[in-house]
């Protein structure tokens, strides 16, 4: 049953890394086009961050 805990945080923080990074990529691609739109993908990876900074230290302890 641990395993099976410790696999399932593993694959949270895999999925949340990647979307923060599909977040900031598109952000910044579409920063020149539309500044608003860029700000609010922005705000949404830094929240995106912020969860997985909290599962990332709850994992390592």
């Amino acid at each position: 049953m641990i395993m099976f805990s410790w696999k399932k945080n593993n694959d949270r923080i895999q999925k949340l890394r990647e979307k923060y990074s599909r977040l900031m990529r598109k952000a910044y691609e579409i920063a020149p086009k539309n500044k608003q739109k860029s700000d609010y993908l922005n705000r949404e990876a830094r929240q995106i961050l912020q969860e997985l900074r909290k599962l990332e230290l709850n994992h390592l302890h």
